[in-house]
């Protein structure tokens, strides 16, 4: 499989390259505000959408399988921005319907390539106490970046993996919870915790 999304890669990077000598040949003879241009520039941007949406197949087909306690669950992905680009040194974590932290579940920082990873041990083999689980991030200020609008459905013995993919802007969408502003300035603290969740407290 991995061979087959590297090959459609290779394809796409070509008509990229492509694209952009024709956007390169139309401005010259043109100017930048020709429609001719702008249809090429459109093109280029759509092939380097396909392209980072290639990568993003490419990257969950490689990420190594999560051990997972049996009566624990994992969250792992990507968080990537509007143009599908990873988001590093952000912060993700887990709350309740009513956008409180669930500290028990812990958080995890993004490494370079957007990764992240929640692995919840379980408590005493017994299930998920909370019914709803909503998957928060928060930028490198701390500031909230995103919220799920559907309830995360975590399956005991299960790693789910998740693309998040960040909406247009980046505006923050409220205030975060103390707990996470005390942990998420990762300029402090990721060094040594990026991409993995700290002990989950007893």
């Amino acid at each position: 499989m991995i061979q087959g999304i590297e090959s459609l890669g290779r394809v796409h990077q070509a008509r990229l390259s492509q694209a952009t000598r024709t956007v390169a040949a139309l401005t010259a003879q043109y100017g930048v505000n020709d429609p001719r241009v702008k249809a090429a520039e459109a093109s280029a941007a759509a092939i380097r959408t396909t392209i980072a949406r290639v990568s993003m197949v490419r990257q969950q087909v490689v990420t190594p399988p999560v051990q997972v306690a049996k009566n624990g669950w994992a969250l792992h992905g990507r968080v990537l921005d509007a143009q599908l680009q990873p988001a590093a040194k952000f912060t993700v974590f887990l709350v309740d319907a009513n956008k409180t932290y669930l500290q028990q579940y812990g958080f995890a920082y993004t490494d370079d390539t957007g990764y992240f990873l929640l692995n919840y041990a379980g408590e005493s083999g017994q299930a998920t106490s909370v019914s709803q689980l909503f998957i928060e991030v928060a930028n490198t200020a701390a500031d909230p970046v995103f919220l799920s609008s559907t309830a995360f459905q975590p399956v005991l013995g299960t790693a789910t993996y998740q693309n998040i993919v960040l909406p247009a802007g980046g505006q923050p969408i409220g205030d975060p919870p103390q707990a996470i502003r005390d942990v998420a300035l990762p300029g402090k603290n990721a060094a040594t915790q990026t991409g993995a969740s700290p002990s989950n407290p007893s």
